[in-house]
């Protein structure tokens, strides 16, 4: 008798202490930068060579109607990383290199999950891009992160200068590779520890041809299919579209590198892997090239800068997976509209943290779409853009199950544009604008009215 109590209570505190580390949780998430959703196998595109992001999907669940919270980088990583929108943490457009955004960059008073993170006894490191400010107070190491290897804001993709914990200095290689040096050592560091590595990687960002040569062998193969579009010639726009799956090609191969590592460390059943993008790119796609400011392609050249501004699913559009092993079904598609403002609480929830109370991020928890405990499709998303480099736009975005509208504030970039409104299942491309059309002026003003009430909410600049 002695024996089975014995037994039993051994029993018991093994399933305890299972149960335990199953929920110390470690985090990876992984942003890329210009990966638009189209552009991988799991979300439908048979020509993009991307087997670890097709396997990562598979893994868990993916979301078909992911938005960035703006259509360019700087913005979208500071939604990214605070759950506000852009203009709630001082960010508009993307932070160029010149004495215009020297002092600028993400408010310090935003408050970053990493930051939340690392007071609850994680070890928090970013590796990448960071795009959110140069000065000594932006600086990753003193934004939550105890660990920075990367750019602040562009980068070469061979031989990059790069920041270590504030030591600058140029490293021999691709950055695709150099950054999965660096994150293999910083999961052997602390693969005893709770952790949450973010990766930032550079890749697909041009020149796409700057990649690795394997890379470009990867989808030597393929004969794009690209935008039928009046006077942009085809064969120019496949080989741009080629070059585009080649760095996106590297970005896959690092990803699964980094996926296999934690596998070798035996970190994979209780790690948390997020991969979300920053925005899209359009490529031929109405006749434009660009992200969120696009320019018309005329023959084999862009026309002019990047002066329009857009918010088109191609520029705002994002992919976003989610692995949670055990405790979310695998290989799910989820069709309701969702933002990466939603990463901030989602996190959190998922780590079992609480939100400080002096914290009030605008995304939603996603766990209970995750664990399918919540099938709602009637949360409205918005985006918003402002466009201050290459002209001047204020261009305003809300997605309502199925339909979706864009509205522009004040000065506009291009008189002929005009307010937008897409019934985005049936017509997916957006090539049917319908906001003047009599039939759907309800519809245009339901949507009018959650975008002004959403605007009052974030007291967005557009209406003062």
């Amino acid at each position: 008798m002695k024996v089975f109590i014995n037994f039993t209570i051994f029993l018991i505190y093994c399933s305890v202490n299972t149960a335990i580390a199953e929920e110390n949780w470690n985090i990876i998430a992984i942003v890329p930068d210009d990966h638009s959703q189209r552009a991988m196998g799991a979300y439908g595109d048979d020509q993009a060579v991307t087997p670890n992001f097709d396997k990562l999907a598979s893994q868990g669940v993916r979301f078909s109607n992911a938005y960035a919270a703006a259509p360019v980088c700087s913005p979208s990583r500071a939604a990214f990383f605070s759950g506000k929108y852009p203009s709630q943490v001082g960010v508009n457009d993307f932070l160029m290199l010149n004495e215009k955004y020297a002092d600028r960059g993400l408010d310090t008073s935003a408050v970053l999950w990493p930051e939340i993170l690392k007071q609850n006894g994680y070890k928090t490191g970013l590796i990448g891009k960071w795009h959110l400010g140069e000065a000594e107070e932006r600086h990753p190491t003193n934004r939550g992160f105890d660990y920075f290897v990367g750019y602040e804001q562009d980068s070469k993709a061979f031989d990059p200068i790069l920041d270590k914990n504030g030591n600058v200095a140029e490293i021999k290689g691709h950055t695709s590779n150099i950054f999965v040096k660096h994150a293999k050592e910083f999961l052997s560091e602390n693969k005893d520890n709770k952790f949450a590595l973010t990766m930032t990687f550079r890749e697909p960002q041009r020149p796409w041809y700057a990649v690795p040569q394997e890379d470009l062998d990867a989808v030597a193969h393929i004969d794009p299919i690209v935008p039928n579009m009046p006077g942009i010639d085809q064969e120019w726009l496949k080989k741009m579209t080629k070059n585009n799956y080649a760095a996106i090609h590297a970005l896959d191969r690092a990803v699964g590198e980094v996926l296999d590592e934690l596998d070798r460390l035996g970190l994979a059943e209780n790690t948390i892997v997020i991969y979300v993008g920053d925005h899209g790119m359009l490529i031929g796609h109405h006749g434009y090239f660009g992200r969120g400011a696009v320019g018309a392609i005329a023959g084999d050249e862009v026309v002019g800068s990047e002066n329009i501004a857009n918010l088109f699913d191609e520029a705002i559009k994002i992919p976003m997976i989610i692995r949670w092993p055990g405790k979310i079904k695998q290989n799910i598609a989820l069709e309701q509209p969702v933002s990466n403002t939603d990463i901030f609480p989602t996190i959190l929830s998922m780590l079992n943290i609480e939100t400080p109370d002096y914290v009030t991020p605008e995304g939603k928890d996603l766990t209970p779409l995750l664990k399918r405990d919540e099938l709602s499709s009637s949360v409205p998303v918005f985006a918003q853009y402002n466009m201050e480099n290459f002209g001047i736009a204020h261009l305003r975005m809300v997605r309502f199950e199925d339909w979706k509208l864009i509205k522009r504030f004040g000065l506009r970039a291009n008189a002929d544009l005009v307010d937008e409104l897409y019934n985005v299942k049936n017509d997916p491309g957006e090539l049917n604008n319908l906001i003047n059309q009599n039939e759907h002026q309800i519809i245009r003003e339901e949507l009018e009215s959650l975008l002004r009430e959403w605007l009052l909410k974030i007291d967005d600049p557009v209406l003062h």
